[in-house]
């Protein structure tokens, strides 16, 4: 049996309660996901899961076992001690944050072959490059 980390947190003295506990995780999860741009569905894609179990980890219905707190800290690139913080408020950064469509597109162009993703790159710089020299004018 899986220890869940709400259980592990109101066992450690968090005086909050289980649902509290999963509520504040699942708001977490949801702004961190926001904050990178990602859909629950692509979110879903990247740990292994479906868009409906991340919907219910984001309202607090599902608890967070560990294993899943791990794949959600790595496909949202975040130490796992910022997403898991529900003692302190977190800051809510307005970091921009790249349009979807631009997201589709850095995926395809990573699952490009190198020496196309070489020449792709190299013609994107060269026009950010020139863009930048117009501008500075």
């Amino acid at each position: 049996m899986a220890l869940t980390l709400s259980v592990v947190m109101t066992l450690n003295g968090n005086r909050d309660s289980a649902k509290t506990v999963n509520r504040t995780l699942g708001r977490r999860l949801a702004h961190f996901r926001k904050q990178r741009g990602y859909s629950q569905q692509e979110l879903a894609r990247r740990v292994g899961a479906v868009q409906v179990v991340i919907s219910d980890y984001e309202r607090g219905k599902l608890r967070l076992s560990a294993e899943m707190a791990l794949r959600f800290a790595t496909a949202l690139d975040l130490p796992i001690e910022e997403l898991l913080q529900t003692t302190k408020p977190f800051s809510v950064d307005a970091a921009p944050k790249p349009s979807r469509r631009l997201l589709r597109r850095l995926e395809r162009i990573e699952r490009l072959p190198r020496r196309k993703q070489e020449a792709l790159l190299t013609t994107i710089d060269a026009f950010l490059g020139n863009a930048t020299g117009k501008a500075a004018s």
